[in-house]
């Protein structure tokens, strides 16, 4: 009789797995996802630097138009090429991540000001759709002119490519808030305040990390465009030195380095968001 009763509560009220037993399935399972969605873009890189490799002198293409892909890798193979670029890559680095932290910023409190008051929506929101419209490059000569030709313009063009796209996903997210919610918080006597961060910040979360990740991107571009307009290192200098000299085996391996850049920032974009929004269902990213 008491193992019949042992088994009936075994079987009502079955006893949950450990989390250490739990742990190396899933870890074992996210390796071999891994692993499995790595070999595609490897085996496509592989072919495509193959191609880049072979085809251009088969085909008679002159090196100074498209460069073999070991006269790229060449760049990277002295110190004096290293050490000029990665003191040109920091310069850009860091006028792209300060433009992006001021651009966020300012994007997501003017977000949730829009979003949050339909006056100011309908007051402001057409004039920031039309400086949007505004070709930055025309833009950059104007910031010379006005602020000199230190960090401040380039930051600034950063600032108002970054800014657009985290004020409309901002905005997006706190219109779309249950309206259950705020009567919810209006109830219980809430401030602005409280409602600001107790509510339509966290349930604008997701909509913000989305335009963190575009904007992150476009920073980049931001700097690279300010460069290009006026600087004494960067990138974008570099870039148009090598256009002189037609070095363009240097311009490709900017190009790489860009890139990469480009990659690790929106990595970085994506672990913060798996750790801020751990409870959302998880990404490829």
């Amino acid at each position: 009789m008491t193992d019949t009763s042992t088994w009936e509560r075994t079987t009502e009220h079955p006893v949950a797995p450990s989390r250490d037993a739990v742990a190396p399935r899933r870890s074992a399972g996210g390796l071999r996802w891994f692993g499995q969605n790595a070999v595609l873009p490897l085996l496509l890189l592989v072919v495509v630097l193959a191609v880049w490799e072979y085809l251009p002198p088969a085909l008679g293409v002159q090196p100074f138009i498209i460069p073999r892909f070991s006269a790229v890798v060449e760049k990277f193979t002295t110190m004096e090429s290293i050490s000029r670029i990665a003191a040109d890559s920091w310069v850009t680095i860091y006028e792209a991540l300060l433009g992006l932290l001021i651009g966020s910023a300012l994007g997501i409190v003017c977000g949730l000001l829009l979003g949050d008051s339909p006056l100011l929506r309908r007051l402001f929101y057409p004039y920031v759709i039309a400086l949007q419209s505004l070709p930055k490059v025309a833009i950059a000569p104007l910031f010379v002119i006005w602020f000199g030709f230190g960090l401040t313009p380039k930051v600034l063009i950063v600032v108002v490519l970054t800014f657009f796209p985290l004020l409309v996903n901002t905005m997006s997210g706190v219109m779309n808030v249950d309206p259950d919610q705020r009567d919810l918080f209006r109830s219980i006597c809430a401030n602005s305040r409280q409602v600001w961060l107790r509510l339509l910040l966290p349930a604008s979360l997701p909509a913000i990390f989305a335009g963190l990740e575009v904007a992150a991107v476009l920073s980049l571009l931001g700097a690279i465009v300010a460069e290009f307009v006026s600087a004494e290192a960067g990138l974008g200098v570099l870039l148009q030195q090598q256009q002189t000299m037609y070095d363009t085996a240097g311009m490709f391996a900017v190009l790489i380095v860009l890139s990469v850049v480009g990659v690790l920032f929106n990595k970085a974009v994506a672990f913060a968001r798996r750790r801020a929004l751990f409870w959302a269902a998880p990404t490829n990213n």
